[in-house]
């Protein structure tokens, strides 16, 4: 559900100012790989306006629906960001703290001696000690467990992670994990006495007004009223139709099956650059975001901090994808610029396409 991809490093530059948003849906277009990404859709944001918004493409391949800026994206793995700017705000609250342990949060449960000290901040930093890859009879439970309700499914899911011993010490490592992630945002759950879903609606969505957002796959059943997921076989796109395969298991969510407008995506980055006047986190609280969390250099609380020339120093990024769509999200802090990007088909094609998109809009937004 990850892939890092470096935008170009470029020259020193800075944001050029519109009176209204630029449409730049045409020049989406040259970078669908003819016609293979179905839908394709991007956007600029600074000091909290969005500057540039477009959209190019269909929702399914072969039906002629387009795409468009209200359409919903899948955001994959950007979701990490979410669960952890979630946690910072029960933190704030005073419902729990970065350094409480799984043990204290599910003291009833079954949990390996070794994983019994792992924290919060360690789950929602990719450092506590759960495998990259999720073992494999957990992950075919956790499909089976898509009829349940979402918390009792989640539940299941973490207690077979955690019954086992950690891939390593908590702490000493920083390894990609949705099952991590999983956990922290199961432990949200835990504490608020709310499910995940309506716990960060209530929390985030709501007051940022991101009215898109969603869960699971946005396409709805027997009809194309959102974008489909896509696949590449045999060199042919083929959709994915709505139903049980179109995502990953709703177990977990918090690492990554949030859906969202690119226009609301875009929101959300000027959430992150601090540009939001309703926004519950002080500035000390999302650089604490986006500060690595050692013993990484450069993953923090669901972002990754690199340093880019075009952000005049520090850039924060995260992408996403769940095999069908792909989306990815780049922040220049410095500059209170951010750009985002989405399309309805991963396979090794979306990755390439939203990167182009992203830095079509660096180059054309800063001067």
């Amino acid at each position: 559900m990850f892939r890092w991809n470096l935008v170009f490093l470029g020259v020193l530059i800075t944001p050029m100012v519109f009176a209204q948003r630029v449409d730049v849906s045409t020049d989406l277009s040259k970078f669908t790989r003819d016609g293979k990404v179905p839908g394709l859709v991007a956007a600029a944001v600074f000091e909290g306006k969005i500057i540039a918004a477009g959209a190019t493409g269909v929702r399914k391949a072969g039906d002629p629906t387009s795409v468009t800026i209200d359409d919903k994206f899948h955001l994959g793995s950007c979701t990490k960001s979410m669960t952890g700017t979630l946690a910072a705000i029960l933190v704030a609250d005073g419902k729990i703290k970065w350094q409480t342990t799984i043990a204290e949060v599910f003291p009833e449960m079954s949990i390996h001696p070794d994983f019994k000290k792992a924290t919060l901040l360690q789950f929602a930093s990719n450092s506590a000690g759960v495998p990259h890859e999720v073992p494999r009879p957990i992950w075919m439970k956790a499909g089976q467990d898509r009829g349940k309700p979402e918390t009792e499914a989640r539940l299941e899911f973490i207690r077979g992670l955690l019954a086992n011993p950690p891939a390593y010490p908590p702490g000493t490592q920083n390894v990609y994990s949705n099952g991590g992630f999983t956990i922290a945002g199961a432990m949200l759950e835990r504490v608020s006495g709310k499910p995940y879903a309506e716990l960060i609606r209530e929390r985030l969505f709501k007051p940022l007004h991101l009215d898109s957002a969603g869960f699971g796959a946005p396409a709805g059943v027997g009809k194309i009223e959102q974008p489909c997921g896509h696949v590449l076989r045999g060199g042919e796109v083929v959709a994915i139709l709505p139903g049980p395969e179109d995502d990953n298991p709703p177990a977990i969510t918090p690492a990554g099956r949030v859906h969202l407008s690119i226009l609301d995506f875009a929101r959300y980055a000027s959430f992150h650059l601090g540009m939001e006047e309703r926004s519950s986190l002080d500035a000390a609280t999302l650089k604490f975001l986006h500060t690595p969390v050692p013993p990484s250099d450069e993953y923090g609380v669901g972002w990754r901090r690199l340093e880019r020339s075009w952000a005049g120093g520090t850039a924060l990024t995260h992408n996403g994808t769940n095999t069908m769509n792909y989306a990815v999200m780049w922040l220049a802090p410095d500059k209170k610029f951010a750009v985002v990007a989405a399309c309805n088909i991963d396979s090794g094609l979306g990755a390439p396409a939203c990167d182009e998109a992203v830095s079509f809009l660096i180059r054309k937004f800063l001067k």
